[in-house]
């Protein structure tokens, strides 16, 4: 599905993985690219923290 073979996994991470499928799936489906909105944190954010 991802084109990853088992002497790519043996040489990855967990979290390489994971990775490299996250990239794989949105570069295939790229109108499906949620936007995460940041927005700066305030004193109560950090108060309330």
């Amino acid at each position: 599905m991802c084109k990853l073979d088992s002497n790519d996994l043996e040489k990855m991470t967990v979290g390489m993985a994971l990775d490299y499928i996250e990239e794989y799936l949105e570069m295939k489906n790229p109108n499906k690219k949620e936007k995460k909105t940041v927005r700066k944190a305030s004193q109560a954010d950090f108060d309330s923290f």
